[in-house]
Formats: C-alpha cells, sequence, structure tokens
C-alpha cells in the first residue's frame, strides 16, 4: 500500500480515536474519581472490545446487520439501555471525589472493570459497519489480507491507546480542581451517557 495510503488511515484513526464518545466518557469518569491508574483495567476492556468489533468487520458481520434491520435495531436498543443505564447511575452518584475509603472501586475487581470496558466499546452496532469501511478501501485483496489487517489493527489501537490514556491523564490532572463540584461533574457526565443513549435510539429512524 502506497504511503500516502498509510499516512491517510493513520489519520483518520488519530481522529476517530480523539473524538469523544461512550469509551472516553466511561474513562474520565472514572479516572476523575480514581486516577489514571485505576482506569487501566477498563482501558484494556475498551482496546479489546475495539479489536473483537474490527474482527466482525473483516468477517462481514457488518453486511450482516445491514441485512438485517431488525437484528440491528435490537442491538441498537440494548446498547442504548445499557448507556442509559450507567447514565441515571452516574447521574444519581453522590461519591465525593478522592476519598480516602473509595468504597466503590473496592467493590469493582479487576474482571468487572475490564468487562465494563468491553461493553461500553460493543454498545454500538453502528460501530461495525463503520471499521467494515474504515479496514476495506485500505486492504488489497491480491495481497495477504491477514497481515495487511494486522498491520491496519495495530495502527488503530495504538492511536485509541494513545486517545484513551490522554484522557485518562488529563482527568487526573484537572480532579482537584472540581473537588467542590462532584454533584455537578455527576450530573453532566451522567446526562452525557443519556443523550447518548438517545442518539443512538433515534439514529436507527436516519
Amino acid at each position: 500500500m502506497p504511503v500516502e495510503n498509510w499516512i491517510m488511515f493513520f489519520a483518520v484513526c488519530f481522529v476517530a480515536s480523539m473524538t469523544p464518545g461512550p469509551a472516553i466518557l466511561s474513562v474520565i469518569t472514572h479516572s476523575v474519581y480514581y486516577g489514571a491508574k485505576k482506569s487501566i483495567p477498563i482501558i484494556l476492556g475498551i482496546l479489546s472490545g475495539l479489536f473483537l468489533l474490527s474482527l466482525m468487520a473483516i468477517m462481514g458481520l457488518g453486511v450482516l446487520l445491514e441485512s438485517s434491520k431488525i437484528l440491528f435495531i435490537w442491538l441498537q436498543y440494548i446498547g442504548a439501555i445499557y448507556l442509559c443505564f450507567i447514565g441515571i447511575k452516574t447521574f444519581r452518584s453522590k461519591t465525593p471525589l478522592q476519598t480516602n475509603s473509595k468504597p466503590e472501586i473496592q467493590k469493582n475487581s479487576f474482571i468487572k472493570l475490564y468487562f465494563q470496558g468491553v461493553a461500553v466499546s460493543l454498545v454500538n452496532p453502528k460501530a461495525i459497519g463503520f471499521f467494515s469501511a474504515l479496514f476495506l478501501p485500505f486492504i488489497n485483496p491480491n495481497g495477504n489480507v491477514f497481515s495487511q489487517f494486522s498491520v491496519l489493527l495495530s495502527i488503530l489501537l495504538g492511536c485509541s491507546t494513545f486517545s484513551l490514556f490522554f484522557y485518562s491523564m488529563g482527568a487526573q490532572i484537572i480532579s482537584p480542581s472540581i473537588q467542590k463540584y462532584t454533584t455537578a461533574f455527576n450530573k453532566i457526565t451522567g446526562g452525557c451517557f443519556i443523550g447518548l443513549s438517545v442518539m443512538l435510539v433515534s439514529s436507527n429512524k436516519t
């Protein structure tokens, strides 16, 4: 593949990974409360979810979802319900920032946080179509598809890793400055999750 195409693919991946969405919002929220280090399980889960979405895209499941309108809509509703659940839980939370006891984080094991990250990545079935559109134009069917896909996936995951840790570290840095506004922060982030769930449901009408 020409160098220009590699640069174009990298640019698309970087912009897409830096664009705020459910995954980034989840990482920011957790990092503000518990720090960037405690958010690593969620980040690993999100990256695993992206890997699964990429595999599904390359296997052609994006075409299957587009051909099965009912399945697609039901998956959207399930994803929207999950985002709405997170939003309501965050909206109603009164957890103080950076407390000494940190009761919630003690209850959340590495595995639980990891699968929470996976779930956040998989909530939007349209992402499979996006990855199909992202990978397929850059893959030469006459070449080694596996090796091409591996390189493209590495670039995507690399950009996503940078993005997630960038937002996580940034959230940890600004955390002390918003300690007095815990309730407002919860309501804003919770409202964003709820808004994303509404957008996900309404998108099947377009």
